[in-house]
């Protein structure tokens, strides 16, 4: 070795001070009692402190073995970026790693946490320095070097070694990534693993929002998981939301005038592209492609928080309404074994009562982790991830145990910059894990957390590298639920107070649960044996308010829920009352006109309920009214009027249910119940008058016509007695002679 060798060990040595002491400590540290580290990371690339990250690209194989020669020489490849401000000379990388294996898990994580300073201080193998780029490396800069170390080197230990990837300059280190080198296993059987992946739609269960899951989240998922002993999580809102964008989509081809908006969501929104229709329909016809012969758990829709869920006093009904909205959601699965009886709480945490909660909802099975059924300290060994939870009742339910401490380590795997350290980590794990307990094999359980976002070639990666190790091998979840639990192995259920506290707050749930009253009540007015699809979306958008990933987003909620509420009114509206002017009440008993106006595509049964604000009228109660689709329709109110005035009724649309549609509408009237009286005396005066004038008149004109009527009329004397007789004609008798 160099000089600088020689001072690049002195002075790692003497910054060491004892920090692995943990590390080859005896054998019971073994156990996986959780603690606060359980969380970190695989391993840091290197601490904020030095100016150089030293990023592992690749390390192979992943369990050595000096006795193969395709396995007997270690290759990293790393890159080295200079973060500093002031360029570096005299760079070499170096890989050293301890000897003798690790005895105790807990030595992984201490070595995976250690300082920046911290070396190996025991006995090590170290490879030849290399040199890195051309020596120099200026500030935002990076080069790649390629380090080897022969197996041989490290003895014939096995298991796992503590290994970093050290950077330095003639003044010590300037970069550090921590990591493990693995044997290959004895004739030993494996650790059973089983991997559970959450495919869940997140906060923003919309088409636009789903879309953007898939190419992020759920894609990777789906594409990373070839092997079908990977199990999966799946929210029934992901199928769901994809259907009804298939429908839409279809019905606009179909009908592209139509003018009515399709359901394209779960949730109130604008209708997706074309290009996002395409994408969410390939991304579940790939879904259902890889669910052959998988284990699926069915969770309830929108996957509630399960804890906020049990506070609330309607709580059971929530989960009830989630779990019958989640039916016919996995149809398409046809090739999956799909449980739905498997409970899953945020966090992996549950005490007595809320697996007391999910038992009533008829969950036999929970998925826990190993900080909320804690190992009994004295074992000396990590206990199966499996175990059975009695509760009051003669009621007991088993569980499913995750290691967290796997579990936090796989979360890392979402980086693509951290997936060598996360699968030699795991492998490292496994290993221990064995060792401990060579021919007793007790399956472990590792789950992703609901962010998990992976590269789908990294996880896919991860899975086959972890068993072709030889150190693991994959069972179904369907093989960890049939698994022996032994009795003693674990404490009772107990919950970190920080883990209550996440949950979504009661008064959220209870906002949640009124909406969907209020949706539930509308949909009785509808007159349609199919669900109306704006009415089911708002159904499905409350119901994915009260999902587990919510939690530590509880400032959003306000904002979410009011856009659902006006969803809800949009949705309601409608069905309406018309407003007019002013109506006039000149009579005792009268009928008030109300047009009842119905825009949906489906009739409605409502009821109209007036009230006047003042007495001075009475209203008589109104029949139940079907109003057609598309239409209006004119109800006649039987009133009496009981004072002259101004009255303002209230007029209020309600369901068969009870429940208000819409705001009351005011209608205005002007109440003159005496008008009628005087209207009628002077309409009777007038047509006493009229009867009257009509006799008299009848009367004179009569007279007239007599008075006017022509008469004979009468020669004058003179002229009488002048006039010739007609022939014939016999003289007027003189008196006392008869006449001739």
């Amino acid at each position: 070795m160099t000089a600088r060798v020689s001072r690049r060990g002195l002075l790692s040595g003497l910054a060491a001070g004892g920090a692995l002491t943990a590390a080859v400590g005896p054998a019971h540290a073994s156990t996986t009692r959780p603690t606060a580290s359980a969380t970190t990371t695989a391993s840091s690339t290197t601490s904020t402190g030095l100016p150089l990250r030293v990023v592992l690209l690749d390390l192979t194989p992943s369990a050595y073995s000096a006795t193969d020669p395709a396995r007997a020489t270690v290759v990293v490849r790393a890159r080295i970026e200079h973060r500093g401000s002031d360029p570096v000379t005299s760079l070499t990388a170096r890989l050293v790693a301890q000897r003798s294996p690790v005895v105790a898990r807990s030595g992984l994580d201490t070595w995976a946490r250690a300082s920046e300073r911290a070396s190996i201080t025991r006995s090590s193998a170290s490879s030849d320095d290399v040199v890195v780029g051309s020596g120099t490396l200026d500030p935002g800069a990076s080069a790649e070097v390629v380090i080897s170390l022969p197996a041989a080197s490290l003895g014939a230990g096995v298991g796992a070694h503590l290994a970093a990837v050290e950077v330095s300059d003639d003044s010590g280190r300037l970069g550090v990534a921590r990591t493990f080198l693995v044997s290959a296993p004895p004739p030993v059987t494996p650790t059973p693993l089983t991997l559970l992946l959450p495919l869940v739609a997140g906060r923003d269960a919309t088409a636009s929002g789903l879309d953007a899951a898939v190419q992020e989240r759920l894609g990777p998922l789906v594409d990373g998981s070839a092997d079908a002993r990977v199990a999966w999580a799946v929210d029934p809102a992901l199928t769901a939301t994809v259907a009804s964008v298939r429908a839409a989509t279809g019905a606009a081809a179909d009908t592209p005038t139509a003018g009515a908006t399709p359901d394209p969501t779960a949730s109130s929104s604008a209708q997706p592209s074309a290009e996002q229709a395409e994408r969410l329909s390939q991304w579940l016809g790939r879904l259902a492609a890889a669910s052959a012969g998988r284990d699926v758990v069915g969770l309830p829709f929108g996957d509630p928080d399960l804890e906020a869920l049990s506070r609330a006093a309607s709580g059971a009904e929530l989960l009830q309404r989630a779990t019958t909205a989640a039916a016919g959601a996995f149809d398409g699965l046809t090739g999956a074994s799909v449980r739905t009886d498997v409970a899953w709480p945020a966090d992996q945490a549950a005490d007595e009562d809320l697996l007391g909660f999910c038992v009533e909802g008829r969950a036999s099975t929970v998925v826990l982790d190993d900080r909320c059924l804690v190992p009994d300290p004295d074992l000396t060994f990590t206990p199966v991830g499996r175990a059975t939870v009695e509760l009051s009742g003669a009621r007991s339910v088993a569980a499913l145990v995750a290691d967290r401490t796997m579990s936090s380590v796989l979360a890392d795997a979402a980086d693509p910059d951290q997936a060598v350290l996360v699968r030699q980590r795991l492998v490292a794990e496994a290993a221990t894990t064995t060792l401990q307990r060579p021919n007793d094999p007790r399956g472990q359980l590792l789950v992703a957390p609901r962010s998990f976002a992976p590269v789908a070639s990294t996880l896919s990666g991860l899975v086959t590298d972890l068993e072709s190790s030889g150190w693991a091998a994959w069972q179904t979840l369907t093989e960890l639920v049939q698994a022996t639990a032994p009795d003693g192995e674990r404490s009772e259920p107990q919950v970190a107070a920080a883990t209550n506290r996440a949950a979504l707050p009661t008064g959220h749930v209870e906002d949640v649960e009124r909406q969907l009253v209020a949706v539930d009540d509308f949909r009785s007015a509808l007159q349609t044996s199919t669900p109306d699809a704006d009415l089911l979306s708002q159904q499905r958008a409350a119901l994915a308010l009260l999902g587990a990933s919510w939690r530590g987003h509880t400032d959003e909620l306000p904002q979410a829920r009011a856009a659902l509420g006006r969803a809800v009114q949009l949705l309601t509206a409608g069905v309406s009352i018309a407003t007019g002017s002013v109506r006039n009440l000149a009579a005792e008993r009268s009928e008030l006109p109300i047009t009842v106006v119905n825009e949906l595509d489906v009739p409605v049964l409502v009821d109209l309920v007036l009230r006047p604000r003042t007495p001075r009228v009475q209203l008589d109660a109104v029949p139940r009214q079907t109003v057609a689709a598309r239409s209006q329709q004119r109800v006649a109110v039987p009133v009496r009027a009981l004072a002259n005035g101004s009255v303002v009724v209230d007029a209020q649309l309600r369901t068969p249910a009870g429940s208000a549609i819409g705001s009351p509408v005011d209608i205005r009237l002007n109440v003159r119940a005496d008008v009628e009286n005087w209207i009628s005396g002077v309409v009777g005066g007038g047509a006493a008058g009229l009867l009257v004038l009509g006799v008299v008149r009848a009367f004179r004109k009569g007279r007239r016509r007599v008075d006017q009527a022509e008469h004979p009329a009468e020669p004058p004397a003179q002229e009488a007695e002048e006039a010739p007789k007609a022939p014939g004609a016999s003289a007027p008798a003189e008196p006392g002679q008869p006449a001739q």
